[in-house]
């Protein structure tokens, strides 16, 4: 059986709980496992998420249209995290984003009444989410000051340390995008650091 609660305690580096392999297999247990290919979207801009996902393995993207109409992602969700489509799940309001798969997807999914009854039935797991969030957010944040901070090509290497052979998974076109460069600047980089 999957430990989901493992993966995301390794993830995000969580050791100042004692979590009994009991309370690993009820939070496992309010998770369904599902498979979606490359290019479903989990969520679409002026949506609401109705279910939360963990992903197994995989990569999604988190995009949106700018007024130009021209895609621009913003993040990457890599396996052993959720699904940035939680933050519409979380707070049951309708997306500003797009997340979509950018190859083959194995989640577990779980719906918003099911975590009201995962709270319920392990308390002190909502400090722990609440942990997590707050990394997540701090990751979030760091990854932001940095594409400010640092050049397109300086931002590509930390890519690379950061994802390693996942990046090899992920278009070129999506790539530049997030670093805010055309694909023809990012080939220029790539040839430059090889």
């Amino acid at each position: 059986m999957y430990m989901i609660l493992d993966e995301l305690i390794k993830e995000y580096q969580i050791s100042d709980f004692s979590i009994s392999t009991r309370d690993k297999e009820v939070f496992d247990s309010y998770f369904k496992l599902i498979e979606i290919k490359k290019g479903t979207y989990l969520i679409r801009e002026g949506e609401i998420e109705y279910f939360s996902y963990f992903i197994a393995s995989g990569i999604l993207k988190c995009w949106v249209y700018t007024v130009e109409m021209e895609q621009k992602v913003f993040w990457f969700s890599m396996a052993k995290t959720f699904s940035m489509s939680n933050v519409s799940f979380s707070l049951q309001q309708v997306s500003e984003f797009y997340v979509e798969a950018v190859t083959d997807c194995i989640l577990y999914k779980t719906s918003y009444n099911q975590v009201v009854e995962l709270y319920k039935e392990l308390p002190h797991i909502a400090s722990i989410m609440n942990i997590m969030t707050a990394k997540l957010m701090n990751i979030i944040l760091m990854r932001q000051l940095n594409l400010i901070k640092y050049t397109p090509e300086q931002h590509y290497l930390w890519l690379q340390q950061e994802y390693k052979a996942q990046l090899n998974y992920i278009p070129l076109q999506d790539i530049a995008s997030y670093l805010g460069i055309t694909p023809q600047a990012l080939s220029r980089i790539r040839k430059r650091i090889t």
